[in-house]
């Protein structure tokens, strides 16, 4: 065994008292370890959404006929003993391997639902809190088998592995129902960064009909560009805080993944197969998770249609259901140098943009009418507001003003800016924001801006109406 040393993007959220945090990797993950592979399809698949699960099977490696993983110090894709030869007939259950989480603070901005988590340590290794260690691993004691190894292979450059954990799900899906299944995920690992472009690459498929869909565009590429494996040696991994992972990888800053995955018409299986490579040593582990709610997350925000109308102001107009206390709501509209928000429902809270999303460093201004008389406060990047705290009762209006031109964001680019806003009560939500726009020059030359990658996703049933002026 080798010798480790080793909007604008808006938010809407109701709040009695609500405090958004500042930090978008705030810590809320949950995890209970699960055996049961039936409850583990439900959780990923959401049964009754034109999909019907077959079967599932939860599983993972097998014992190695010397015992023996052999000492991989320098012997890149080294295995069990000295030929890797794995006992077929003694198969090692994943001992939590495999569990559910929730996440209601949105650590690595996955859904607040949650979903499912493999690890090749023990899964509740990896709930929220500090990283103690940069050297966190469990060796479960079991080699994957040549079909594991077959399937990991391209992703890992490895020909040997270790402490697999897999899920193999038998579905359909009905006719007329979508022909893409939407997953979120988050990939970390212990072996970041002292063991990238080493032999000990762990790595993650999602193998859909056999095929693997699991990948990840590297920031500064374009669509339609190879992804990269999910794997140590992403370019991409950076150490985000959170749980114990030591690194996360993400692309343009976005520890959220996503995995849009093709299915057909009928029966489909999936196979979730993650896997050390070369030892059992240091731990990896990915969290994954359904589409979930529209909205219920900076990064899975709501989308304003261009084809739907403004009021007569030619403002947004987003007209929700019953908006429930403490639901947080995410919405996209577009971009300007500023917007004026107006709520039918007072406001507790307002939050500037991170400055992992918009790079501003002059931060923002804060205005609005408080008993006939003009506010106006700094607001920092991450920096919340709190007008309830400030003695601000009552607030449906505020403007928020001051983004830097000279990031020159693009008006018709809706993945440009995000702004946080909770309130400070319960009720049918009708909410308004007005751009404050300038004039920029050849407005095709605009170049995109230096900001994280956000998701964009659909209207689903919510209304959102925009007429245009």
């Amino acid at each position: 065994m080798r010798n480790r040393r080793s909007l604008i993007r808006l938010l809407l959220g109701v709040s009695a008292l609500a405090s958004l945090i500042s930090s978008q990797f705030s810590y809320a993950i949950v995890i209970t370890a699960s055996q049961d592979a039936t409850e583990l399809a439900n959780t990923l698949l959401v049964p009754g959404s034109g999909i019907t699960i077959n079967s599932a099977i939860l599983s993972g490696g097998f014992s190695s006929e010397s015992g023996d993983e052999g000492n991989c110090e320098d012997e890149i894709g080294c295995g069990p003993g000295e030929n890797g030869n794995v006992n077929l007939d003694n198969p090692i259950a994943p001992l939590n391997q495999a569990g559910l989480f929730t996440n209601a603070s949105g650590v690595y901005n996955l859904p607040a639902a949650g979903g499912i988590v493999f690890s090749t340590g023990n899964v509740t290794s990896y709930q929220d809190g500090p990283n103690t260690s940069n050297s966190f691993g469990l060796d479960n004691g079991s080699s994957a088998s040549q079909e594991q190894n077959d399937q990991l292979s391209p992703l890992t450059g490895q020909l040997q592995h270790f402490d697999p954990v897999q899920l193999d799900i038998s579905f359909t899906v009905d006719e007329d129902s979508a022909s893409t299944i939407t997953f979120f995920g988050a990939f970390g690992s212990e072996e970041f960064p002292e063991f990238v472009d080493s032999g000990f690459v762990d790595g993650f498929g999602l193998f859909v009909n056999g095929q693997n869909v699991a990948g990840a565009l590297p920031t500064g590429a374009s669509p339609g560009d190879e992804l990269a494996p999910i794997n140590i040696n992403h370019p991409d991994f950076l150490p985000l805080p959170g749980t114990e992972l030591n690194g996360v990888l993400a692309p343009n800053g976005n520890p959220l993944l996503r995995f849009d995955v093709p299915v057909q018409e009928g029966v489909n299986t999936f196979r979730l197969l993650l896997a050390d490579a070369s030892d059992g040593g240091y731990d990896s582990t990915i969290f994954l998770a359904s589409f979930g709610e529209l909205g219920e997350s900076p990064f899975t925000p709501i989308l304003p249609d261009p084809s739907n109308p403004t009021n007569e102001d030619g403002a947004f107009v987003f007209t929700l259901p019953d908006v429930q206390q403490d639901e947080t709501i995410w919405f996209d509209p577009d971009v300007a140098s500023g917007y004026t928000y107006t709520s039918s429902l007072a406001i507790a809270t307002v939050t500037a943009p991170p400055f992992d999303a918009v790079p501003d460093p002059d931060g923002y201004i804060l205005e609005f009418m408080f008993n006939n008389m003009l506010q106006q406060f700094a607001l920092n990047s991450g920096e919340t507001f709190d007008f309830v705290l400030n003695g601000f009762n009552g607030v449906t209006t505020f403007s928020i003003q001051g983004i830097n031109l000279d990031l020159a964001l693009d008006p018709d680019n809706p993945q440009a800016f995000v702004t946080g806003v909770s309130f400070a009560e319960s009720g049918a939500l009708s909410f308004t924001q007005d751009p404050i726009t300038v004039f920029v020059p050849d407005v095709n030359d605009i170049p995109e801006p230096a900001s994280i990658l956000i998701i964009s996703l659909g209207l689903g049933g919510l209304a959102l109406r925009r007429r245009k002026i």
